[in-house]
C-alpha cells in the first residue's frame, strides 16, 4: 500500500509540474513496442523524469506502460555513474518490472544520461 501511495503521489507531483526539476513533469515516449503483438495491438511505454540528484548523478523517472499487454506504472531510480546500481523504488499495475523491455530502458538512459534533461 505504501509503495502505491509514494507511485500515485509522484504522478500528480509530474502530471502537475510540482517537481522541482526545470524538465520535470515533461512526459516523453520510451518504446511503441509490437512485439509478441498482432497488427494493430501495440504496447507504448513513457517516462517522467521526476527528480535529479547531481551529486550522485541519479534520477528518480516515473515509468508508465499502456497497451494489449496490460498496464504498467513504477519509480526507476536510473544511476547514470553505474547502471547496475539503478533499481526500482516502486512498481505496480498487471505488468511487472520484468516486464520492462530493454530497449524502453536502453532509450530511457540514452536520453537522461548521455544527452542529459
Amino acid at each position: 500500500m505504501k509503495k502505491h501511495l509514494v507511485v500515485s503521489m509522484l504522478l500528480l507531483a509530474s502530471v502537475f509540474g510540482l517537481a522541482t526539476d526545470t524538465q520535470a513533469g515533461e512526459t516523453f515516449l520510451l518504446l511503441e513496442d509490437t512485439e509478441d503483438l498482432p497488427p494493430p495491438y501495440k504496447q507504448w511505454w513513457y517516462a517522467t523524469p521526476a527528480d535529479y540528484s547531481a551529486y550522485n548523478e541519479t534520477y528518480e523517472v516515473f515509468i508508465r506502460g499502456d497497451g494489449k499487454h496490460g498496464d504498467f506504472f513504477g519509480i526507476l531510480q536510473v544511476d547514470c555513474l553505474n547502471p547496475k546500481n539503478s533499481e526500482w523504488l516502486a512498481t505496480g499495475g498487471f505488468l511487472n518490472a520484468e516486464r520492462v523491455p530493454a530497449q524502453a530502458i536502453t532509450t530511457l538512459r540514452s536520453q537522461l544520461c548521455d544527452d542529459g534533461v
